[in-house]
């Protein structure tokens, strides 16, 4: 019981760049983000881009491989914004864990697009990051210009799975990975505790520890959100946010905040971009509804790329999204079949 959590690396602090800044925002979070100001032919009009990471709970400010590759947008006239949601990576951690929600997020991020005095932003949300930029896209269709979800997560978590990233595991790995999460009695414990008293939970395991548990995690089930784990870049990202994971998909998986989100899509006409791959482990389904949702979307599928589609094919990635927001006819096809893509 006294044990913590396992981990496969010791949980580490990690300082902030010297370029790191912050938000303080009306919602009373403190955001740590990334600016990569525009280069080239700069259009004052024109949207800034967000990055909007996954997980729940994905470090992406201290993940420089994350900026320099988004950052590349940045010539086309446009500052990139990455930051760090609620919870996670050099960004602040509540005290209750209860108040990891969707609408948390929604409201950061609606927060962020007034601290950047920007009129409309254009939202690049990866895998989980595709379901808070939908959950945005709902209740702000007015202050998005363009959307780009990339192997996006499902609209309503009530509705489909978000799939098991540990299922494209081979045999060993997987009982590995799936292992870590009972692990120990303390786990278990402290996720019953979690359930009934998040406070009490909190004070049983730290964010540090706690965090240090999932990056763990991540390390062991990386291979299987590419094709090819030689794609994989170097190093481990620190600092995943364990808590704001737990409690915001458990906030998507019972209310009814995505089944509004839902609905309040329906119709919907800003221009969007949703790419996917054939390696990716979110199922077909929840893929294929954005694309029927989203009126004015486009579905595009890589074939050789898995879940983190930049690491497999970073120059057909970058020319499909840069073609998109240069309201250029797209490199690749749209994906009209119902079938899943190959």
């Amino acid at each position: 019981m006294s044990r913590p959590l396992p981990a496969a690396d010791v949980a580490r602090p990690f300082a902030a760049a010297a370029d790191v800044r912050y938000w303080t925002l009306p919602t009373g979070s403190r955001l740590a983000y990334l600016e990569i100001p525009a280069t080239g032919e700069a259009k004052l009009a024109s949207a800034p881009i967000v990055l909007v990471g996954g997980g729940p709970g994905e470090a992406v400010v201290s993940d420089a491989s994350q900026a320099r590759y988004f950052g590349q947008l940045a010539r086309l006239g446009r500052p990139v914004y990455v930051y760090d949601q609620l919870g996670a990576g050099l960004s602040s951690r509540l005290d209750d864990p209860a108040g990891y929600t969707v609408r948390c997020h929604v409201d950061d991020l609606e927060g962020i697009r007034q601290a950047l005095g920007a009129d409309r932003l254009v939202l690049m949300g990866s895998s989980w990051g595709g379901s808070l930029v939908a959950s945005y896209l709902a209740r702000h269709p007015d202050r998005v210009a363009k959307a780009v979800s990339t192997s996006p997560a499902p609209i309503d978590y009530a509705q489909y799975g978000a799939g098991s990233v540990s299922s494209r595991l081979p045999a060993r790995q997987r009982k590995r990975a799936d292992g870590l999460l009972p692990g120990t009695t303390r786990f278990t414990l402290w996720l019953a505790l979690g359930a009934v008293n998040p406070q009490a939970a909190h004070r049983m395991v730290s964010d540090r520890e706690a965090d240090a548990f999932f990056d763990g995690y991540l390390d062991l089930v990386s291979p299987a959100t590419v094709c090819d784990p030689a794609h994989l870049p170097g190093g481990r990202t620190r600092g995943n946010g364990l808590y704001t994971n737990i409690f915001t998909t458990r906030d998507a998986r019972t209310t009814r905040t995505q089944a509004e989100t839902r609905r309040l899509l329906a119709g919907n006409r800003t221009p969007a971009l949703i790419v996917t791959g054939g390696c990716n482990y979110v199922p077909w389904e929840p893929t294929r509804q954005y694309a029927e949702i989203l009126t004015a979307s486009t579905l595009v599928c890589l074939p050789r790329a898995g879940h983190v589609i930049h690491y497999d094919a970073p120059a057909a990635y970058l020319g499909l999204v840069t073609a998109f927001l240069r309201d250029e006819p797209l490199p690749v096809p749209a994906w009209t079949s119902a079938a899943p893509c190959r």
